[in-house]
């Protein structure tokens, strides 16, 4: 069974390949493309799991739209029925995976931190938009990957799922 842990590893073994390569710029670009893609995936991996494990605690220990949120369930009213005038979980509805872990830190730290402008959040945010560029490529985005880029994101998401270890459940996870 693959973890978070696994995928890291994975990602890092993309970058030792490109690193160790003396060929193209384009094909060492072409092979960091995994790297970046599993490093995200952990991230997804650690998050979705967390939110897992908070989903299957007892019922009333969180608000209706909360479960709904850690459940990936859309809140929907009924107007018809035995369930006449009352609210309940319905259809899959996916999240960002900022919106995940803006939920986990603000609901689950004892600490309220605002991280959004801090370096490790804006690391994040150049993360996700090159990930975003792999996952839906245009005919006019130049994609330029370099070792050091890879090595980065490879870092921060080891910074990221550290960071909402640490304020979740008041300690980082050993990677």
């Amino acid at each position: 069974m693959f973890d978070y842990r696994t995928y890291l590893d994975f990602a890092e073994s993309y970058i030792q390949m490109a690193e160790e390569r003396s060929q193209s710029i384009q094909r060492i670009e072409f092979s960091l493309i995994p790297s970046i893609l599993l490093s995200w995936i952990a991230i997804e991996f650690f998050i979705n799991n967390m939110l897992d494990d908070f989903g299957s605690l007892p019922e009333d220990m969180f608000e209706l739209h909360e479960r709904a949120f850690l459940l990936e369930k859309k809140l929907k009213f009924v107007n018809h029925g035995d369930n006449l005038g009352k609210f309940v979980l319905d259809q899959t509805e996916y999240r960002r995976l900022e919106d995940k872990i803006f939920f986990l830190i603000s609901k689950f730290s004892p600490t309220k931190h605002s991280f959004k402008g801090d370096t490790l959040w804006q690391n994040f945010e150049r993360f996700r938009d090159l990930r975003n560029k792999i996952m839906h490529p245009r005919k006019q985005t130049d994609l330029q990957i370099s070792v050091d880029e890879a090595i980065e994101h490879h870092r921060t998401a080891k910074n990221i799922i550290k960071f909402v270890s640490d304020h979740v459940w008041g300690r980082p996870v050993q990677i």
